[in-house]
């Protein structure tokens, strides 16, 4: 049986978040075998075997300024999912990188004395569970997406809300100096965790699923690897806690708003 390629526009897609969203919308059509993203053109193109006009229902729910773009039949064969495998392995290596670094930054924040170590940790978990949900989705929709998605939500929530207890915690009792020299060390390392993660993913030059939105995420982390490395050398200058404080502080906003994100997603 011929298969059908539709072409959606999609003009408020321009990160993951939207991109699950639409995932999601679609969790609940059983012949929908493969959704590519085309995050400069703000497209999405949807290999079936549904009603296009039902898909472009469920996806115009969320108010994303979404049209049909293109419908179009294709042929078993020029249907191809020979990239997932490709795409499977490199979201599982960053994902084991970040969750690697998860628990270094986390146990060096705590031995460090450094709110900013912990808070890029738990960013890295927060990274990490988009990452899952990536590979989860990789070729058609995930049956139990919506309840994984919900699960790391929360526990990103929960984590975000401990990281800003910390952060009141330290403030209270500010009279202790970070080991700058630890929390600079470690925050190299990270650094240059996602700067592998970042070639990882660019080397394999694919337009398609989440790898476009996994870059974004990679290069963001990048730039809080510098802002933590900036803190470092303040704390180490200043002789003071609070640039520490401050991009925890950061960091863990950002967290937050992530982790409600991903519980829009669920619902």
């Amino acid at each position: 049986m011929a298969k059908i390629e539709s072409i959606f526009q999609i003009n408020k897609m321009d990160c993951s978040s939207e991109e699950q969203l639409v995932r999601m919308a679609l969790s609940d059509f059983k012949k929908v075998d493969l959704m590519t993203v085309d995050f400069d053109k703000r497209q999405a193109k949807i290999i079936h075997e549904e009603d296009s006009q039902a898909l472009f229902s469920a996806i115009d729910t969320l108010n994303l300024d979404a049209h049909l773009v293109s419908d179009k039949e294709i042929n078993e064969d020029s249907f191809s999912s020979g990239n997932q495998k490709i795409q499977g392995v490199i979201l599982g290596q960053v994902l084991l990188i970040n969750l690697t670094f998860f628990i270094i930054e986390v146990l060096s924040g705590y031995l460090f004395k450094s709110v900013g170590l912990s808070a890029d940790g738990l960013d890295m978990l927060a990274d990490s569970f988009v990452y899952l949900l990536a590979l989860l989705s990789i070729g058609k929709p995930f049956k139990n997406k919506k309840r994984v998605a919900s699960l790391a939500g929360y526990l990103q929530m929960f984590l975000a809300t401990i990281g800003f207890s910390q952060v009141i915690f330290r403030v209270i009792n500010h009279d202790y100096v970070p080991n700058s020299y630890g929390m600079l060390f470690v925050a190299i390392l990270a650094l240059a965790a996602n700067l592998v993660s970042y070639l990882f993913l660019a080397k394999t030059n694919q337009e398609e699923v989440h790898m476009k939105a996994s870059k974004i995420f990679t290069s963001n982390d990048i730039v809080i690897n510098l802002g933590l490395i900036v803190s470092t050398v303040l704390v180490h200058l200043l002789h003071s806690p609070i640039p520490d404080l401050l991009i925890g502080t950061i960091v863990f906003a950002i967290v937050l708003k992530g982790a409600f994100k991903i519980l829009s997603i669920s619902k």
